[in-house]
């Protein structure tokens, strides 16, 4: 099984790690550490609608996005509700905050974690009982900047991208002097800062033409970031450009007007790895929830193998189980729109990853473990969709 395909999977995976939590030295962080996916971009400028968002990963358009607080005072959970719902006068989409019960969106209140949020529909990929957003009270400095936080934050959550990755922006980024800044006043390395701000997404994000400086979802530029002196203000509140966007994205009136594949992957619940004597290798079937919606796609399901220190089997280069230099292997499926699959939730056991036991390269009887990964394939887009924690087991060929 040659892996040219899918030479970019193993990239991506670091879309599900969280940032590095953001240090206090400043009373107010500069910018959220939002997790968002890691993409391979087409050029595709036919979406005359306007703005900068993920359509692989926007909810339904009219849905209701059921959220839970985990924590907060009742005031700050009340000011949250409040400013959330700001995103519900320009589109068809509605935020419900319950107490109990199943929620999409969970929210995290602390003082150390940074600003963060999953964009959109990955949110469904987490447990319940696992923050989907975060909240740091110390950037509650003003009630300005607290408006700003939470309903930029919000913003991510129903699928926007930063605005100020549009290729159409044109900054002339100063990127030595941000380096050192964002080290000194927010603790950001190198990489947090190439993630969170000189991100230059491609055409195809900017759903049009339209760079909007204005927008909520715009970091600030401050003085001595750019070469030419361009700066911005921070952005408090929701731009006409942020209204058009989301007005489009979830229109209020007919049907959006790009559809794109979105699938999401919850409710795994565990993965069994069993010797397979017949075949002369393991036998792995992961136990999972898929929902697909708009239109078709194709999946990839992988099985990723690690040693007992966590670091991904090395593979040799011949070999046909060699998914970027790791040990892996995976099954691909095309499935349509409007389904709802689920994998190994009943038995006789429906769904099954295999790899040889000559294919990977550790003696019998070694500690090593498995990461179950999914992704979406839509032309040259790879879009992931989940990725469990390491499953452990010991290998006996």
């Amino acid at each position: 099984m040659k892996s040219k395909a899918i030479i970019l999977l193993l990239a991506t995976i670091v879309c599900w790690q969280q940032s590095q939590s953001q240090t206090k030295s400043k009373p107010a962080p500069i910018g959220c550490s939002t997790i968002e996916p890691q993409k391979t971009f087409k050029l595709d400028t036919t979406d005359k609608t306007r703005g900068l968002a993920d359509n692989y990963y926007l909810w339904d358009n009219g849905q209701t996005i059921y959220v839970k607080m985990m924590s907060g005072s009742d005031a700050q959970k009340q000011m949250i509700e409040r400013y959330a719902k700001e995103w519900e006068r320009y589109g068809n989409i509605f935020f419900t905050f319950v107490s109990s019960g199943p929620a999409n969106i969970r929210v995290w209140l602390d003082n150390k974690g940074g600003n963060n949020s999953q964009v959109g529909i990955t949110a469904n990929a987490l447990p319940q009982n696992t923050k989907t957003i975060n909240l740091d009270t110390t950037s509650f400095v003003n009630p300005e900047y607290t408006h700003t936080a939470i309903v930029h934050e919000f913003g991510h959550a129903i699928g926007l991208l930063h605005e100020h990755y549009s290729p159409l922006a044109g900054i002339k980024w100063n990127k030595e002097f941000v380096y050192s800044e964002l080290k000194r006043t927010q603790g950001w390395t190198k990489e947090d800062v190439d993630a969170n701000l000189f991100t230059q997404l491609n055409v195809s994000y900017t759903q049009g033409t339209t760079y909007d400086a204005k927008s909520i979802m715009h970091y600030p530029i401050l003085k001595g970031w750019t070469t030419d002196g361009y700066s911005i203000n921070w952005n408090n509140s929701i731009s006409a450009g942020d209204q058009a966007l989301v007005a489009a994205l979830y229109p209020k009136y007919g049907n959006r007007a790009k559809l794109s594949p979105r699938f999401y992957i919850d409710n795994f619940t565990k993965m069994d790895i069993i010797p397979n004597a017949a075949k002369q290798g393991i036998s792995l079937f992961p136990s999972f929830k898929i929902t697909t919606a708009d239109a078709s796609g194709s999946v990839y399901f992988l099985a990723i193998f690690y040693d007992k220190d966590g670091n991904a089997i090395k593979a040799p280069a011949e070999s046909n189980y060699n998914i970027q230099g790791s040990v892996g292997c995976y099954r691909s499926l095309v499935l349509s729109a409007d389904k709802k699959l689920t994998a190994n939730k009943s038995t006789p056991l429906d769904f099954e990853l295999f790899i040889p036991y000559s294919a990977i390269p550790v003696p019998s009887s070694t500690e090593i473990s498995a990461r179950f990964i999914a992704f979406l394939k839509d032309g040259d887009e790879w879009k992931p969709l989940y990725s469990s924690e390491a499953v452990k087991f010991k290998l006996v060929k």
